[in-house]
């Protein structure tokens, strides 16, 4: 049982840094929030992906889901991730347009979701592979597949999937915090002008992919991102 508590700790102390600090919308809306609003508003993006994170890591390290989220309640959670996508896609194509009367329509239609925390919680959840990322991270570990026993540990590995993600977000949120006095307010505007781009162009392509393994798999395994 030992054993387990510190495979659970030291690898679930990797495995989260590894995804955290991994290029994709997360980090792209954490650092845009974070150069509009501040360090507090970056941290609450990553806590709310960090929480979607380490929950499916509990999931899957107790036994839980060994293979992802399959049938029809797959079919399901990927259709609404795939509406969600491209909601997102053009709530913020009509922010970066930066037309003042869209931009207030589109606010009031979003306001249920504009909190940080919730649009970090959001985003990860509305992943359709991150679940199966940890399906194949917890597969490396070659747990005897025991849940009374892995149980156990799986609250560890919850613990240093989320300890280990939120200090990867304060770091970054503390970067930048202090790089924002670098820059003037036009490059300011221009940085997360980009961020978006990038956001929008997740939503649209995962949206897509969702789309097409749906078609042409009947919503079969896929890779990780």
């Amino acid at each position: 049982m030992f054993n387990l508590v510190h495979t659970a700790n030291t690898q679930g102390l990797i495995f989260g840094f590894c995804y955290a600090i991994s290029i994709g919308p997360v980090n792209f809306m954490a650092i845009r929030r974070g150069i509009l609003n501040g360090f507090q508003e970056l941290f609450m993006v990553g806590l709310g992906a960090a929480f979607v994170d380490a929950s499916f890591a509990y999931i899957v390290f107790a036994g839980l889901s060994k293979d992802g989220i399959v049938g029809s309640l797959k079919l399901i959670i990927w259709c609404v991730s795939v509406v969600f996508l491209l909601y997102l896609a053009y709530s913020l194509f009509l922010e970066i347009r930066e037309d003042p009367n869209a931009t207030s329509a589109v606010k009031k239609q979003t306001q249920f979701i504009d909190n940080s925390f919730v649009m970090g919680f959001l985003i990860a959840a509305s992943n359709p592979y991150t679940l199966i990322y940890w399906v194949g991270m917890v597969g490396t570990l070659q747990l005897s597949g025991n849940i009374d026993i892995a149980g156990g540990a799986a609250t560890s590995f919850f613990s240093a999937v989320l300890v280990s993600e939120l200090v990867w977000f304060m770091a970054l949120g503390i970067a930048v915090h202090y790089s924002r006095n670098l820059f003037n307010r036009h490059m300011l505007k221009t940085i997360t002008r980009f961020f978006g781009l990038l956001l929008f162009g997740y939503y649209v392509f995962m949206a897509s992919k969702v789309v097409l393994n749906l078609i042409h798999t009947g919503g079969a395994a896929a890779l990780p991102r």
